[in-house]
């Protein structure tokens, strides 16, 4: 998967200042997925992404501890 970050073990704001990066090269439409395994960071990054860029955030346990959030630039 091309749009998809690793920050597996990283604390934020480690996986909000990744993902900035990655969203700054999208298009309206576009997504990127991170995963992580820190629940903390499931509130930080949709809620920055959701209230500073407008963006449509989706949260899905893959694994027991490990979640990734879909971010879909708007």
């Amino acid at each position: 998967m091309e749009n998809f970050i690793d920050a597996l073990g990283e604390m934020c704001p480690i996986p909000i200042i990744k993902a900035e990066k990655v969203l700054k090269k999208l298009n309206a439409g576009e997504k990127v997925v991170l995963e992580t395994d820190h629940s903390c960071s499931i509130q930080s990054v949709t809620g920055h992404f959701e209230k500073k860029h407008g963006c449509v955030c989706t949260v899905t346990e893959v694994e027991e501890g490990i979640w990734q959030i879909e971010i879909e630039k708007i």
